[in-house]
């Protein structure tokens, strides 16, 4: 499934995010371990990105939000929310929320 604009996601329950230096790590957790074969880092946009994904926003409106925090094309801002998400669903640390 290719994430959409209008689609809205949220942070996947079993996942532990951690500030490291200038990264975001995200660790899914399945019972009381942490997968650290699963690991996933992101940069600062990503990390934004992550904290916006809350079951409320829309893709769209993280791109808004993003459009006002750089100096980017509105275009490619979007190209990218996409993308990252899209990779978030497939890793399972984000899921659609169904109530959106």
């Amino acid at each position: 499934m290719k994430a959409q604009p209008a689609d809205v996601f949220r942070q996947a329950e079993n996942i532990v995010t951690r500030k490291v230096m200038d990264e975001t790590l995200l660790v899914p957790i399945s019972g009381q371990l942490a997968s650290m074969d699963n690991l996933y880092t992101l940069n600062e946009t990503g990390a934004f990105i992550w904290q916006a994904l809350d079951g409320v926003r829309s893709l769209a409106e993280i791109s808004e939000m993003l459009e006002r925090q750089y100096d980017a094309p509105a275009e490619v801002i979007a190209a990218d929310v996409l993308e990252i998400a899209d990779g978030l669903a497939e890793a399972g640390l984000i899921v659609a929320d169904v109530n959106s």
